[in-house]
């Protein structure tokens, strides 16, 4: 483009899109960086220096730590009648055309936002359902809204529960 070409409105709106994005890029490593630290400070110190963390490392039952995140860095709940109850990590997909298969778009969500344990695909919907292993890598997915799986741009939403009828 010359110097006295103005670039359309398109490629200007799609410029500070981009622009948004790396900010908001920025921001979670920011973010991801602040938890990382705060995780090895947690790992660092020992469970049974006081009361008070053993008491914790009874309450989350995770090898006697008193971090409320299991081995696999998944947020958990305290034990409730002694089972581990971990919060839901589904999102939800949208667009997924015919191409698109399984093992494809778990690639992709994991290249883009982390570990994904499980893909539910509907094809008859043209959507998927996917359960990723960590709270950090659903936040990013959903908060990205958006993933390119094979040159074709599919949506990522958090799962939207019905409500259940009276």
């Amino acid at each position: 483009m010359g110097s006295n070409e103005k670039p359309c409105r398109n490629c200007e709106a799609l410029r500070a899109q981009l622009e948004q994005k790396e900010a908001i890029v920025d921001k979670y490593q920011k973010i991801v960086q602040s938890q990382n630290e705060l995780l090895q400070d947690l790992t660092q110190k020992s469970p049974f220096t006081s009361g008070s963390s053993r008491k914790q490392s009874e309450n989350f039952g995770h090898l006697g730590t008193s971090s409320p995140f299991d081995l696999n860095n998944k947020v958990t709940a305290p034990k409730t009648r002694g089972k581990q109850v971990s919060k839901s990590c589904r999102a939800f997909i949208g667009s997924i055309t015919d191409g698109i298969d399984k093992e494809t778009l778990k690639k992709c969500l994991e290249d883009a936002f982390g570990a994904v344990e499980n893909i539910d695909m509907i094809p008859s919907k043209a959507c998927a359902f996917a359960d990723f292993a960590t709270q950090t890598a659903y936040h990013a997915a959903v908060s990205e809204g958006a993933v390119c799986c094979t040159g074709i741009a599919l949506s990522v939403e958090r799962v939207r529960r019905p409500k259940p009828r009276r």
